[in-house]
């Protein structure tokens, strides 16, 4: 629109400027004068000098807008792929972040329960006295031999990928005040009437955990007895 405007100013100046050299010549030819030499000349090749510039500079304005529109879509074509290349380093930014979160949450939990395989996951249980068959009308009850033992068996759950350093065993009457540290004993070994038998098992649990076992008799039929076992572990 604005290369039409141009052109239209352009032509119609030109037109009123041939109008007006026009009738002064013509006034010149009708006061007897000669025409002058420099003013004297065809009209059409004038006219189509004038036209000739007209087309020319239409032309030239379309090619100078042509040229500023390749130029706007140049740059849209780099701001969008700018842009692109921005998104895509968000993304790997944001990426990059969980990841380390994510690392960051593993090491935290990895060294908790590294802290809690070398303090020992523990196991506790108690059984009642033993209670062997009555013998005729006696009214105290009988004692009980190994044979008739109660048997149980103590379960720790660990990690499933822990390798077992250590299994502790404590075990102690039920109405004692004694510390777990001071009734520690051995599998195998007589502690009263019970004693911790095997050794210890581990079996699965699931894909995340394993259970460390441990079997345990207890066959005195006078009182009660606890028994506790401690895992100690590393990752």
């Amino acid at each position: 629109m604005a290369a039409v405007i141009g052109a239209v100013a352009t032509f119609v100046t030109a037109v009123i400027q041939l109008t007006a050299n026009a009738r002064r010549h013509a006034a010149e030819r009708a006061a007897g004068k000669p025409p002058s030499p420099r003013k004297s000349g065809s009209r059409p090749p004038t006219f189509a000098f004038v036209l000739a510039a007209v087309v020319g500079g239409y032309g030239l304005s379309e090619y100078q807008t042509y040229s500023q529109r390749g130029d706007d879509r140049v740059l849209r074509e780099e701001m969008q792929m700018r842009l692109r290349d921005l998104s895509a380093a968000a993304v790997r930014l944001e990426r990059a972040g969980l990841e380390k979160n994510d690392q960051t949450e593993a090491d935290a939990r990895l060294a908790v329960e590294r802290r809690r395989g070398a303090a020992g996951v523990a196991a506790i249980i108690s059984v009642p006295p033993c209670r062997a068959p009555k013998a005729g009308l006696a009214q105290a009850p009988a004692a009980c031999a190994e044979a008739e033992a109660l048997r149980t068996t103590l379960c720790a759950v660990v990690p499933a990928s822990a390798t077992v350093v250590e299994v502790q065993m404590f075990t102690r009457p039920n109405d004692a005040q004694q510390p777990w540290d001071e009734a520690r004993v051995q599998a195998g070994q007589d502690a009263g009437a019970a004693r911790f038998v095997d050794a210890w098992f581990e079996r699965a649990q699931g894909n995340e955990s394993k259970e460390i076992c441990q079997h345990f008799a207890h066959w005195n039929s006078q009182k009660g007895r606890s028994a506790r076992i401690l895992v100690k572990y590393t990752l």
